[in-house]
């Protein structure tokens, strides 16, 4: 008995230093092994020592991370892809999820709860994870409604809570994820028969959808909403809401649909746009977050676009004052970032002066495919934020240096040597993509043959040395 103690000690300490990968395999084996029946003893001390060492690696779990996903299951649903700038009914900024559950934490939970929340549940089945998340959350939500009901009794009560929550936003979100569950129950017939993308109203799935939604909005058009937000997700493109809105309200005038109860579907789209300017703003002044800053220009002018070709929109209407102050600033904005761009592209591939050593100052280099990617979504956008007459002249001032930036590298390359051959191929591939980005792929690949076959003449000279 003690020499087989013995022998496990040793196999323990052995299966402990394998990888984590190392580990998995040998337990994805074993474990068929066990299920075909072909699994020995010593198979299964193997398992069972390796299954020890697993459980003692694993950090504990706590149930809390179960209970704030059940807590937040119905107003997944209703959770906007990205925080909004101002409160839209029915749609929840993903923000508010943390920041509510860490009120529920500090000022709502009892401390028997909160032991319960802190208590690790390794090993516990699915199940019995929602079993217990669902328990806590049906405990929580009539503690936090008491505690609102309360509060709001007295004078100033819900600043009292906005401020509690960091802001009267949140507090409406709140308010909304306080009755997801009562909203999303009846929407159920809808979204179970909804495709996880439903990519056109005309499709048999389309029509099918539609039949229901408008049945739905006749008999509840004051929860009319709820049920924008709920599909939201599930369809391809936002353009198939403002199509929605339109084909209920039987018009594609803006002021027609704003005064019936599919106005809502608009207004949401609306605060998408809104949401995604103030992301742009914010993340031009933060250059590692570039791409995020595209990202959110790109689905800006999506929905733009969507609302210039789905809807006749009045400037002198409500919605397109809020469309055209948004394109106002949008504009400004781009202006403003777009104006040094012939100028930083110059200084990124200019010849060294005098002969001096050829340079490449990498920061410069960034900011300058930074600008020419703006110039190029601008350029794209021009006619949508009325910016024809600043990237007209831009355009045309890139056009007269460009060409001559880029014979001139292709000569330096031609002519470079050790670490100048070395740099201008650097120098060559910035190049590259702003010409890519400043014209097409063809005049791109076309500049790139070329800075190759200047590149091989040094190369050859070379070989033949």
């Amino acid at each position: 008995m003690a020499g087989i103690e013995k022998l496990r000690e040793k196999l323990s300490l052995y299966l402990s230093t394998l990888s984590d990968s190392a580990q998995g395999l040998l337990l994805r084996s074993l474990e068929k092994s066990q299920r075909d029946g072909t699994s020995d003893a010593a198979s299964d001390m193997i398992l069972a020592a390796l299954n020890d060492i697993l459980k003692e690696n694993t950090p504990d779990i706590p149930l809390e991370k179960y209970a704030k996903k059940e807590f937040f299951r119905a107003a997944a649903v209703f959770t906007s892809g990205i925080d909004h700038v101002r409160k839209t009914q029915a749609c929840i900024s993903p923000s508010s999820h943390d920041v509510i559950w860490a009120w529920v934490m500090r000022d709502i939970v009892t401390a028997e709860q909160k032991a319960k929340l802190q208590k690790a549940c390794n090993g516990l089945s699915d199940d019995e994870l929602v079993k217990q998340g669902t328990a806590l959350r049906d405990e929580l939500v009539p503690a936090i409604s008491k505690y609102l009901k309360s509060v709001l009794n007295e004078m100033g009560g819900e600043q009292k809570i906005a401020n509690h929550l960091g802001g009267v936003h949140v507090y409406h979100d709140l308010i909304d994820i306080l009755a997801c569950g009562e909203q999303l129950s009846p929407l159920a017939p809808i979204l179970s028969r909804m495709p996880a993308q439903l990519s056109s109203w005309s499709t048999p799935e389309g029509e099918e959808i539609y039949k229901l939604v408008s049945k739905y909005t006749q008999q509840a058009p004051m929860k009319a909403c709820w049920l924008f937000s709920a599909i939201s997700k599930r369809l391809s493109s936002q353009k198939l809401k403002i199509q929605l809105a339109t084909k209920l309200g039987g018009s594609d005038d803006a002021i027609q649909v704003a005064a019936t109860v599919y106005a809502p579907a608009i207004v949401q789209v609306l605060a998408d746009m809104e949401a995604n300017l103030a992301q742009f703003e914010k993340c031009l002044s933060q250059p590692s977050e570039f791409e995020t800053c595209l990202r959110h220009l790109s689905t800006w002018r999506s929905l733009a676009k969507y609302m210039d070709a789905e809807m006749d929109i009045s400037v002198q209407c409500a919605w397109g004052k809020a469309i055209t102050s948004m394109k106002t600033k949008l504009s400004e904005l781009l202006e403003t970032e777009i104006e040094s761009t012939p100028g930083l592209v110059r200084k990124a591939l200019r010849a060294p002066k005098n002969g001096a050593q050829e340079f490449a100052d990498q920061n410069l280099l960034q900011d300058a495919e930074r600008a020419v990617l703006l110039f190029h979504n601008a350029e794209r956008m021009k006619d949508c934020i009325a910016l024809n007459g600043p990237i007209g002249r831009i355009r045309k001032e890139l056009d007269q240096s460009f060409e001559i930036l880029t014979t001139s590298l292709i000569e330096r390359t031609r002519l470079a040597v050790g670490s100048d051959a070395e740099i201008c191929k650097v120098l060559g591939e910035t190049a590259v993509i702003f010409a890519k980005n400043l014209f097409d792929d063809a005049y791109a690949a076309a500049f790139r043959r070329q800075l190759k076959a200047a590149a091989s003449v040094q190369e050859m000279r070379a070989a033949e040395a």
